[in-house]
């Protein structure tokens, strides 16, 4: 049980950190599209203020992914290894806690990023060709969710196995497998003991029939002398 359990831990430590680097892999794509995008003067400043607001959203949640994965993935595999008895099992049901707000975080920001392409196209680009790449950004954000939920809903976990049963036992469920092995070992000892007796026996009753026909020859030997 501690085995499966440290292939779950490892598990989730390497999710944890497969998604924080794509969490700042997109932080830094915003971060840089924020910086060095070029934005006309005749712009709304309504769009400019979405733009503006998407990219905020996207960088902080990224990076709050970022950290809370880091976070989660030390502090959790530190208490698995270095804990009381039972760390291991407290330090990986609360790793699994914690993957809803992980995972709020990084969709959060994924979402932030195509928002803030969306502006961008719209901002940037001319009327006719912005229509159609805005689309292009909608639709992709469209099978992305999609696409997610359906893999969600094939790969759900309906019936967990709970690894508690495998190492916690009811106190008389113990106590019975005590007593029949005590009796198991006890019926082999008096099994054991009566094999010896039987031996010892044969032994000693094969020893007499010697001595008798070692006296039998003596007395012939006698009996041949004496004629």
């Amino acid at each position: 049980a501690i085995k499966l359990r440290e292939k779950e831990l490892n598990l989730y430590t390497e999710n944890f950190s497969a998604m924080a680097t794509q969490a700042a892999v997109l932080a830094g794509f915003t971060t840089t599209c924020l910086i060095e995008i070029h934005i006309p003067d005749k712009t709304p400043r309504f769009a400019v203020c979405l733009l503006h607001f998407a990219a905020v959203v996207s960088i902080c949640a990224n990076i709050t992914c970022v950290s809370l994965s880091t976070i989660t993935s030390i502090w959790g595999s530190g208490k698995a290894l270095r804990g009381k008895d039972g760390s291991m099992d407290e330090a990986v049901d609360g790793m699994n806690k914690e993957r809803g707000l992980i995972f709020f975080a990084f969709s959060l920001g994924l979402l932030g990023n195509l928002s803030t392409v969306l502006f961008a196209c719209l901002i940037i680009m001319d009327f006719p060709f912005s229509i159609f790449a805005a689309s292009v950004v909608i639709f992709t954000a469209y099978q992305i969710y999609s696409n997610a939920q359906r893999i969600q809903n094939r790969f759900i976990l309906v019936e967990t196995v709970r690894l508690d049963d495998l190492t916690n036992y009811p106190a008389t469920d113990v106590s019975k497998k005590r007593e029949s092995s005590q009796s198991l070992l006890g019926s082999n000892e008096n099994s054991s003991k009566n094999n010896s007796s039987s031996n010892d026996s044969g032994i000693g009753s094969s020893s007499r029939v010697f001595n008798g026909s070692n006296l039998i020859g003596r007395n012939r030997k006698s009996t041949l002398e004496i004629v």
